[in-house]
């Protein structure tokens, strides 16, 4: 199945721009592309696009399903979903990630591009755990989904930022998804499993979580919260002062 949604992508990325971009004047180039393509990989027809809602505006919206599509912040739409919900409409949350990606840098003086540089980090599904914390309380309503599109992509930063080689806190001048890697959907609880790893002992500590993870911080603590909230883990108590979880 996901070979054909692969070709599908790609086939999108064959199009002209022009033809994807559905406002002008919004965010980067490469935010609105990247939005736009997903629009159009889910609904082909532009006829279901920016559909009004009462006061809300729906990226898709066919009958009582709609498809928001949030390359930023998930937790922008609480207060959609809290209406969505009290209306009795099921919501898909599209959530692209990076999974490979390359580096170049543009000098704004200048306009030179550096060449294509990998970054030495791979994305994983759990790169969206601080994300999905800000919406953890829709995961479980039965009215919500969300699906993580794992893509490689080129980021492309302006040379504009602090320090001698102006690259801290630099802009983002374009993101170039170049392939559709994975699709992770999220529906039941017990999709979220895979945020709990088989070698994980039970009962576990966050330590343990954390070493098999790589998630610290909010994360960490997100990760936890999500697991919770969807049944797959509980507090079973302390082992001196650490948390104890059971695995479901």
């Amino acid at each position: 199945m996901l070979e054909s949604e692969k070709q599908r992508f790609s086939e999108l990325l064959e199009r002209p721009r022009e033809e994807l971009l559905v406002s002008a004047g919004v965010g980067t180039l490469g935010e609105k592309y990247l939005h736009a393509l997903f629009k159009y990989y889910y609904e082909p027809n532009p006829d279901f696009h920016e559909v009004g809602i009462d006061r809300f505006t729906a990226d898709i919206c066919r009958d009582k399903d709609i498809i928001e599509i949030q390359t930023r912040s998930l937790k922008r739409l609480r207060e959609k979903l809290d209406f969505y919900i009290s209306e009795g409409y099921y919501t898909t949350v599209v959530y692209p990630l990076p999974h490979k990606k390359w580096l170049s840098w543009l000098d704004p003086e200048t306009g030179e591009l550096t060449p294509k540089r990998r970054s030495p980090k791979t994305g994983t599904p759990f790169d969206s755990i601080y994300e999905l914390y800000g919406i953890k309380d829709y995961l479980s309503s039965g009215q919500v989904q969300v699906i993580l599109e794992l893509i490689d992509v080129w980021d492309i930063k302006n040379q504009n930022g602090y320090g001698r080689s102006h690259k801290y806190r630099a802009t983002r001048n374009d993101r170039i998804p170049l392939e559709l890697y994975d699709e992770i959907i999220l529906s039941e609880p017990e999709d979220y499993r895979i945020f709990l790893p088989e070698a994980l002992p039970d009962p576990f500590t966050r330590k343990d979580y954390s070493k098999l993870t790589r998630l610290d911080g909010r994360a960490l603590s997100g990760a936890i919260k999500i697991l919770e909230e969807m049944g797959l883990i509980e507090f079973i108590g302390m082992d001196g002062r650490k948390y104890l979880y059971s695995k479901g």
